[in-house]
């Protein structure tokens, strides 16, 4: 009962709509977070991650039995320094709850998931979707979202080539023939770092194979031309995009420097280059490191390495991989239709290196 309620958690969550807050859900987006009207779809999923956890929860606590214990100290180190700064930083409090939320839903795929596996049907379901409305918008079909762009059933282009890009591994595993589906979405996104972390994700998935099949690598080949022609395209962009986002980076860094022991917590992020505002650092790492100093960074750092030094499931190893390479250049956790699947994914990672596997020492492949 919880993997079915997992998946469909999976499925709704990046795509979750409405076409504008109505009657009692315009109530609750406005005295949660002061915004009333259209405005941000981003507030809506928001209501549904937390609804949609807590609803898990229920299901676990009512009909199913735990299937392992929780054994991850560095989620538990870096939880208590979320708790720590909202003390240093009581503004945190408003956030607190959606981190909570976040650490909750990591330990119930833990703890409660039977088959993970069978969660794959559901990100490729998702990806599907995906694209057929990227397709759709491209043909200015635009059945849902009506602003300029390609964005699939999820709000933003970057968003839309990110989440294509996590499943890619996960559609390959299916069936190679299916990655088709998720590479013409991300095709369509016009996502750079997209495509990038695609491809580093890939080449891991079929890195073993490439010896003996040269199918593998040809395939890789011809994504990583598809790269380069890409690249070669939007040059333009991605020169202007890396000068901005490296200029908020130094500025994050140096920022985080100044309070390096306790960080800023949640206050709000603003970095201001020409005419420009921009509340948001671009980077995962360095995100950490503003809100939680550097004790955050190396409880992070930890986190990583006891997901990534064992290899067990090279699939959601792939898409974990994936997801580090965007946190490069976006900080994905910020909003709730990645979030989620994200936060799943790393839960799954960490149910494939299970305790079992760790005591025999299974050897890096």
């Amino acid at each position: 009962m919880f993997d079915i309620a997992l998946g469909i958690f999976l499925f709704l969550s990046p795509i979750f709509f409405l076409p504008k807050p109505i009657g009692n859900v315009n109530a609750l987006q406005f005295y949660q977070f002061g915004v009333l009207g259209n405005s941000g779809y981003n507030y809506l999923q928001l209501l549904f991650f937390g609804a949609g956890i807590i609803t898990l929860l229920i299901i676990a606590l009512l009909t199913a039995k735990p299937q392992r214990e929780f054994e991850d100290k560095w989620a538990v180190a870096l939880f208590g320094l979320f708790c720590l700064s909202v003390y240093f930083h009581p503004i945190g409090i408003k956030s607190f709850g959606n981190i909570l939320l976040g650490f909750l839903l990591y330990y119930l795929v833990i703890v409660y998931t039977k088959n993970y596996k069978t969660l794959f049907k559901f990100i490729f379901s998702v990806a599907l979707l995906n694209t057929i409305f990227a397709i759709l918008q491209f043909f200015n079909i635009n059945l849902i979202y009506s602003e300029s762009g390609v964005k699939g059933l999820m709000c933003i282009s970057n968003q839309l080539g990110f989440y294509q890009a996590l499943s890619v591994p996960i559609c390959y595993t299916l069936s190679p023939y299916l990655v088709i589906v998720p590479l013409v979405g991300l095709l369509l996104s016009k996502s750079i770092l997209g495509f990038l972390a695609m491809l580093v994700g890939m080449i891991y998935l079929l890195y073993p194979k490439i010896k003996k099949i040269r199918v593998s690598l040809i395939y890789i080949q011809v994504l990583f031309s598809v790269f380069l022609l890409f690249i070669l395209k939007y040059h333009n962009i991605l020169i202007q995009k890396i000068q901005i986002r490296g200029f908020v980076w130094w500025e994050t860094l140096k920022l985080s420097l100044d309070k390096y022991i306790v960080g800023y917590g949640f206050n709000k992020f603003s970095v201001l280059h020409g005419r420009q505002v921009y509340e948001n650092p671009y980077n995962i790492y360095l995100q950490v490191f503003y809100i939680l100093g550097i004790a955050g960074v190396i409880c992070l750092a930890m986190f990583l390495k006891d997901k990534f030094i064992y290899k067990i499931d090279r699939t959601i190893f792939a898409s974990c991989l994936t997801l580090l390479v965007i946190g490069l250049g976006f900080c994905f956790m910020d909003f709730p239709r990645l979030a989620g699947t994200a936060i799943v994914s790393f839960g799954l990672l960490t149910l494939a290196n299970d305790t079992e596997h760790r005591k025999v020492g299974v050897p890096l492949k």
